[in-house]
Parts: structure tokens; C-alpha cells; sequence
């Protein structure tokens, strides 16, 4: 009766000792595919842009930039060889980031920034007009926020115009200069219809510049 008991308090523990194991080794198991998958998301969203399953239905996630490299003649300036492979730069950093809507102003520069992640995305470029004053920007970023709530978009400006963007999107949170040399400079705001600014960061992408 002994040896019974026995051999079956050890068939007991070897049984509770391989389900540890196995329970060890489909915790590392998952752990690892955790790993493997963030890593894969970082890959194909390095700027880190929100999915569309993390942005509720009263918010918007907006991508501010100032438009890539211009020449330095004319009135209305193309970009530069510079400025091309910038824009390149753009439209892959966003490839695997959903999309909604892309606004620039109504000059060669701005939509040659945004025109091959337009073309890439079939979205069709919303001109709009550069604000001059701080209350026509909290103007035109309130249009922009009510228009897209539950979206992303995508916001090509100028170096005097998206810094009163940043400052208005991230509650002024977020004050920053843009050189005339400047055109690394990509910010990345979400906003809330009832909270406002949720965040606002800065980042860098494409050729470094001064």
C-alpha cells in the first residue's frame, strides 16, 4: 500500500513538474513573439504614429513637417534633388501607417513634399491657406479637428507657420523655432475632442540638416 502511495506522489510531482515546464517554456515562447512583433512594428512605424486602433472616435492624430529642401530662385520655388529624396524619405517612413487625409498649402514646395505619400496612399492632396496670426491658426486647426475626428492626416507648412500649429495642437506645451536651414523637424500630435492635447513630440527624420 506504501509503494503505492509512493509511486504515485512522485507520478504526481513528475506530472506537475513537466506541465511547469511546458508552462515555462509558452511563456518564453510568448514573450519572444511579443518581442519579435514589436520589433516588427517598430520597424514598419519607426516615427511610432498611432494605429487606427488606438485613436477613439473623438480624436485625431495630426503629422505636422515643413516642406522638404527648395531652390532658392523664383516665386514659387520646386524643391530641390535634396527636397526630392526628403519627400521619398517621407512616403516611407508612412508606408505602413494608415492615412486619412493630407493638407498642404497652395505652393510648388509643400505639395511636392506630400505629392509621393499622396499618390502611394491614392488620397488627394486638401489645399489650404497659411494662417498669418495665432487666432487664424487656432481657427484653422479647430476645422482641422472637427473634420477628422478618429483619423490621421498629414500637415505640410512652412517654417513661420508650423511652429503656431505644434503651439496650438499641444496646448503650448510644445514651443519650437524652425530655421530656414530646418527641414528635418516632424511633429506628431493627438488630440482629443473633450480632453485636447493627449501628446505632442518631436522627431527627426530623413538627411540631418543645421
Amino acid at each position: 500500500m506504501k509503494k503505492l502511495i509512493i509511486s504515485g506522489l512522485a507520478f504526481i510531482m513528475v506530472f506537475f513538474t513537466s506541465c511547469e515546464r511546458v508552462s515555462s517554456q509558452e511563456n518564453q515562447q510568448g514573450t519572444a513573439e511579443n518581442r519579435i512583433a514589436n520589433t516588427a512594428m517598430r520597424t514598419e512605424n519607426p516615427l511610432g504614429i498611432p494605429l487606427p486602433s488606438e485613436i477613439s472616435s473623438t480624436e485625431t492624430v495630426c503629422i505636422l513637417l515643413r516642406h522638404a529642401e527648395k531652390e532658392n530662385f523664383g516665386t514659387d520655388p520646386n524643391l530641390t534633388s535634396a527636397g526630392k529624396l526628403r519627400a521619398d524619405e517621407l512616403k516611407r517612413l508612412l508606408e505602413n501607417v494608415h492615412i486619412d487625409n493630407i493638407y498642404t498649402t497652395p505652393y510648388n514646395r509643400t505639395r511636392q513634399t506630400a505629392s509621393p505619400l499622396a499618390v502611394s496612399k491614392g488620397i488627394t492632396i486638401k489645399e489650404y491657406t497659411p494662417a498669418t496670426t495665432i487666432a487664424a491658426t487656432q481657427l484653422f486647426i479647430n476645422s482641422i479637428l472637427a473634420q477628422n475626428q478618429g483619423k490621421v492626416v498629414v500637415i505640410v507648412g512652412h517654417s513661420n507657420t508650423v511652429p503656431d500649429m505644434v503651439k496650438v495642437l499641444s496646448n503650448n506645451t510644445l514651443n519650437v523655432t524652425i530655421s530656414e536651414t530646418q527641414f528635418d523637424n516632424i511633429f506628431i500630435t493627438k488630440n482629443s475632442a473633450t480632453a485636447g492635447s493627449v501628446f505632442a513630440v518631436q522627431k527627426k527624420y530623413g538627411q540631418s540638416t543645421p
